[in-house]
């Protein structure tokens, strides 16, 4: 079995890949985007956004960050070394001396029951009545799998799933498009009857993604035992 990255340098990220950056206090988290990196001296990140208004993050903040490279979920402490306007807005970040890394593949069974409400995504476009519940068992920032008792819609449709996560205690209603990709039966006894259906998120914001990733990390972290 291969070892999981301990180092930066060890977790192939590519430049334009998006982090999750928090602040320890008060806990807020915005995405950010690695513009590059000087091994051993520093990060260099994009500005966070609130509201599609960019602002610079204060010299000396202490900062949690989040990113998934491939299979691999890490999490890292740094602290903002020197945040600059010119030619834009971009700060440089201590370079981690090393990460705390779980690979997801290895976490793929994840125990995982989340409620989401489902909408048609245009009103009046699918049979039956809308909005129907059901249960993420499976999710990451492209992606889930949901569990009902009750058919939800065919392959091809498109939906609105809304669903509460809650990351270090901060909680976001996140409301993204998905379209419907497979559906299984499931369940060895008629009593135990069900439907799993794959959808893929569409057009998923920044933002939004940074939520699920935190989410999905956290719940590999707790219960991967890390």
């Amino acid at each position: 079995m291969a070892a999981v990255p301990e180092q930066f340098h060890d977790l192939r990220i590519r430049i334009g890949d998006l982090f999750s950056v928090e602040t320890v206090s008060p806990p807020k988290r915005y995405p950010v985007r690695l513009l590059g990196f000087n091994e051993g001296q520093s990060l260099i990140v994009s500005a966070p956004s609130v509201q599609g208004k960019s602002f610079m993050l204060p010299e000396g903040q202490v900062l949690r960050v989040r990113v998934m490279a491939g299979n691999v979920a890490c999490g890292f402490q740094t602290q903002v070394l020197k945040s600059h306007r010119v030619p834009y807005l971009y700060s440089h970040l201590k370079y981690p001396p090393s990460v705390s890394s779980v690979a997801v593949r290895q976490a793929s069974r994840v125990d995982l029951k989340l409620s989401v409400r489902i909408d048609e995504h245009e009103t009046g476009e699918l049979p039956g009545e809308w909005p129907k519940k059901a249960l993420f068992i499976d999710l990451s920032s492209g992606g889930a799998r949901l569990h009902s008792q009750l058919p939800i819609a065919a392959v091809g449709s498109e939906l609105k799933l809304s669903f509460k996560v809650v990351v270090d205690n901060v909680e976001r209603i996140s409301r993204i498009k998905a379209i419907v990709r497979n559906i299984a039966e499931v369940g060895a006894l008629p009593e135990q009857a069900a439907l799993q259906y794959g959808v893929q998120f569409i057009d998923v914001s920044d933002e939004d993604r940074v939520y699920i990733s935190g989410y999905v990390y956290e719940q590999i972290i707790d219960q991967s035992g890390s």
